[in-house]
């Protein structure tokens, strides 16, 4: 069954109805610095602070900031995904614990890869996005090859 984004995440939700989908509640959420918001219903947040664990640069724009699936979409469908309900699926693709708010082009430049095959650029960074990633594989019963798994747990161990 080929991969469709669409059946993931056709759009963000807006789960408890206050008007802001879940990329606008993680910019709240992670704002280290009160937000500002581009209406007066806010909606839709304009500005704030945030830390892109990915790179270790402060952004001031919301603009600026993609939300990245630690686990892409593309590589949990590949192991195990694919047969999961829509439902399902939807959950996963917008799991708190999943997500994190990076620079767009280094979300880009990630594209559908795991940890053997791309690491953040922030050295700081790396054994926690990989625990992270082995987390949400684990949590969501993924099946990475044995190449795979014996590669995150020598990148979590730091080796």
């Amino acid at each position: 069954m080929p991969y469709k984004r669409a059946e993931w995440l056709p759009r963000w939700s807006d789960f408890d109805g206050d008007c802001q989908d879940t990329r606008h509640e993680l910019l709240i959420r992670y704002s280290l610095a009160p937000v500002t918001y581009t209406r007066a219903d806010g909606c839709k947040v304009a500005t704030g602070l945030w830390l892109d664990p990915y790179t270790g640069n402060f952004y001031l724009r919301a603009s600026d900031l993609d939300v990245e699936h630690i686990v892409p979409l593309k590589w949990a469908h590949d192991r195990g995904g694919a047969r999961w309900s829509r439902e399902r699926k939807r959950r996963f693709a917008e799991d708190p614990d999943n997500l994190w708010l990076v620079d767009d082009g280094r979300n880009q430049s990630k594209g559908d890869r795991g940890p053997d095959e791309w690491m953040p650029p922030y050295a700081p960074v790396s054994r926690i996005y990989v625990q992270r990633f082995m987390a949400i594989v684990q949590k969501y019963g993924l099946q990475p090859s044995l190449a795979e798994a014996s590669s995150f747990q020598a990148l979590a161990a730091g080796s």
